[in-house]
């Protein structure tokens, strides 16, 4: 009788904690946490769909026989029988460290309704019948794992019911037969129910919930490029206050398949359980994601002058001249210990941005004649012709995760060209002129609110330039580095955060919503905390 309940409340539980991971990492990628507080949710929220299902739930046949005086013995079956009401009076959920959970209903009601069939020799008699269940009463223990592939198991380790009271009222053609024994067939109904109750629980577990959660897919694939494995490393973890569930969380190529050559971190979860729900992302998830894209070539950028316009269309952006005057200091600072070829370097490249009558906020140009100044050379041998920036990193750029703070440090190679289809029809009207490498220090500060996730930066170190290769002879990479510098503090690092500040849809489940969110960065993770509403 109480098969599909369980396999639906069971499902709800286990429905924003499974899915995932295998064997290969001694660390999870990432983790999940649903606290006492989110299970309750959960129960709630499957005790009300089982109300609204249970009218739909098929109930067996019941039969037997009596014998009556000198009627002899009378076969019955009661047969049709639907749930036409159900009481819910008491249901629990508790959880049991190291061992498993418990879920509950207990002196509940139940009416039920349906056909009576009696046959005695060749004589059969028919009609209907309502019945009462009251002080109904089930127990049953989860034990939650994981198979080989990474999927998670549950299996009913104990299950028992009771009923405190079957009531039975029948009508139809010489029904006073049947009301003869009354007393007799509730009780034989009563038996079979406490007989039949658990035996559906284990078998619905067994045929329903197993084989489901033996279909859930242990990858996702992200795009033509990129998947995800998240698989179970671990069982799940059953504590006082709720289920911690460990998860792979690492990306793969789609067409290749290469181990990653580091492990994730350690992960130790704060003791918080005031939300729903927790996850904790490790910068592994974030750090696989930028080798296999770095791997397939997919880091390599094209930067042409549309592309900084559009990014200096939010150069007068209120947030990008807030950060200007918290983050622009005086540059040229003097002390005992600044090197005189900085000093030199910086005071020469402030007397050409005076020269050049630059504004502040004037963007740079990808044009041969906007380089004359630190690289004469290029504008006599390509006059008036227009550059364009080729970027890949030098290897895949790492997220670093300390408390409170993201740290980026990438180190890029730029290679320029000079565009003319003209000139050189047959390498895509490109010549190549130099190659630079180039290396900063950025720091990243995330926030989440009920719908969206932003962000904002600021650099921990200035942009620093090396020249690896030039076609077009020497020049003094150093007043490239000053003046682009003053670019990024000037625009680009502002334009950057007042994108960031409209920041990006959060990724949820539609009629999902997140409320009262917490947001933590930790060492190696970061920690989200949540309430959970569902339309």
């Amino acid at each position: 009788m109480m098969a599909r309940p369980y396999y639906m409340v069971v499902a709800l539980l286990l429905l924003a904690e499974f899915t995932r991971f295998g064997e290969g990492t001694p660390n999870p990628g990432f983790m999940v946490r649903i606290t006492g507080k989110g299970l309750e949710y959960a129960h709630q929220y499957g005790v009300a769909t089982l109300k609204n299902d249970l009218s739909t739930i098929k109930l067996p046949d019941l039969s037997g026989s009596y014998g009556i005086g000198w009627l002899g013995s009378v076969n019955y079956v009661f047969s049709g029988i639907r749930i036409h009401h159900f009481l819910l009076r008491n249901s629990q959920l508790s959880l049991h460290p190291r061992q498993d959970i418990k879920a509950s209903l207990s002196n509940n009601h139940v009416s039920v309704s349906g056909n009576w069939k009696v046959k005695k020799s060749f004589i059969t008699l028919h009609g209907t019948f309502d019945l009462s269940v009251d002080g109904m009463s089930v127990l049953v223990s989860l034990n939650l794992d994981k198979d080989q592939s990474g999927r998670p198991t549950v299996s009913v380790t104990h299950c028992h019911n009771s009923i405190g009271h079957v009531s039975i009222e029948i009508s139809g053609h010489i029904s006073w037969i049947l009301n003869l024994f009354h007393e007799r067939i509730e009780n034989n109904v009563k038996n079979i129910l406490e007989q039949k109750i658990c035996k559906m629980v284990k078998e619905s577990a067994a045929s329903r919930l197993e084989p489901y959660l033996r279909t859930l897919p242990v990858t996702s694939m992200i795009d033509q490029i990129a998947g995800i494995d998240y698989r179970l490393v671990g069982a799940p973890q059953v504590t006082f206050q709720g289920l911690d569930t460990p998860f792979k969380g690492e990306f793969f190529g789609r067409n290749w398949n290469s181990s990653v050559p580091f492990d994730a971190p350690p992960i130790t979860l704060p003791q918080k359980h005031d939300h729903m729900i927790y996850f904790a992302v490790s910068e592994y998830v974030f750090n696989t994601a930028s080798r296999v894209y770095h791997q397939a070539g997919q880091m390599k950028f094209t930067i042409q002058n549309k592309h900084i316009q559009n990014l200096t269309k939010f150069i007068n952006h209120k947030s990008a001249k807030n950060w200007r005057k918290q983050h622009l200091r005086p540059r040229c600072l003097t002390s005992k210990s600044t090197p005189l070829t900085t000093l030199a370097s910086c005071f020469s490249s402030g007397f050409l941005l005076g020269v050049l009558q630059i504004p502040l906020d004037f963007p740079i140009q990808l044009h041969t004649s906007s380089f004359w100044a630190i690289i004469p050379q290029l504008a006599r041998l390509y006059p008036n012709m227009e550059l364009e920036l080729e970027t890949s990193p030098e290897s895949a750029p790492f997220l670093t995760f300390t408390p409170g703070n993201v740290t980026f440090m990438p180190v890029m190679d730029i290679q320029a060209f000079v565009l003319d289809e003209d000139l050189w029809p047959k390498s895509a009207g490109r010549k190549p002129l130099f190659q630079i490498r180039a290396s900063t220090n950025i720091s990243i500060t995330i926030n989440v609110n009920s719908s969206r996730i932003t962000g904002s930066l600021t650099t921990g170190s200035e942009l620093k330039l090396e020249l690896k290769h030039s076609n077009i002879g020497f020049f003094n990479v150093n007043l490239m580095e000053s003046i682009f510098n003053y670019y990024a503090l000037h625009i680009v690092y502002p334009s950057l955060n007042a994108k960031l500040e409209e920041g990006i849809p959060l990724p949820l489940p539609r009629d999902t919503y997140l409320n009262s969110l917490e947001f933590q960065i930790h060492e190696n993770f970061v920690f989200l905390g949540a309430n959970v509403d569902v339309d």
